[in-house]
């Protein structure tokens, strides 16, 4: 026969075991979604990079013989190129927002775990989990897609129509 006090404690440790269960697989489905974005996001970097290189190169072997219009249309060929490049530094901070934000929340699970509080309905921890996840990014497209992901949906193409998109990155 077990007392009440027993009954308690092993609801609260399967309540603390389907919590870490719960924190993991959405850890997993998170890491998925990251090492792919941080993966694309690099060579992105690169292709802006080597390319915006590439026009800076050609347009210096040919400064004294080229009309303005080509000038000028080479010229904004690596603004966009360098822009590319910088949307994906911003991609790449949102890598390492998103896993600052995981080392937190696994560090107030910890102390959780220690501290054996009455624990709210797991349905509840993982949306503020989740919500407190899309929080710490700053790009709509990222955010939606990353939130999909976190549901275990599919996160859906890297650049949606420009319909889509929710913030406007036009540098001028």
């Amino acid at each position: 026969m077990t007392t009440s006090g027993e009954g308690e404690d092993k609801t609260a440790l399967l309540g603390l075991l389907a919590r870490w269960q719960a924190f993991s697989e959405l850890q997993q489905r998170a890491f998925s979604f990251l090492a792919a974005e941080a993966l694309a996001t690099g060579q992105e970097f690169e292709n802006s990079t080597d390319g915006a290189a590439a026009v800076l190169g050609q347009m210096g072997g040919r400064l004294d013989s080229t009309d303005p219009a080509l000038l000028q249309a080479e010229t904004f060929s690596v603004i966009q190129r360098l822009q590319s490049a910088d949307r994906s530094r911003q991609g790449l901070e949102q890598v390492a927002s998103v896993l600052e934000t995981f080392r937190r929340l696994e560090a107030e699970l910890v102390e959780e775990t220690q501290r054996h509080p009455p624990l709210p309905p797991i349905h509840v921890v993982l949306e503020t989990w989740s919500r407190q996840l899309s929080e710490c990014i700053s790009l709509s497209d990222w955010r939606r897609r990353f939130a999909a992901a976190l549901d275990g949906r599919d996160p859906g193409p890297r650049y949606p129509a420009p319909a889509e998109t929710c913030d406007e990155e036009l540098f001028f």
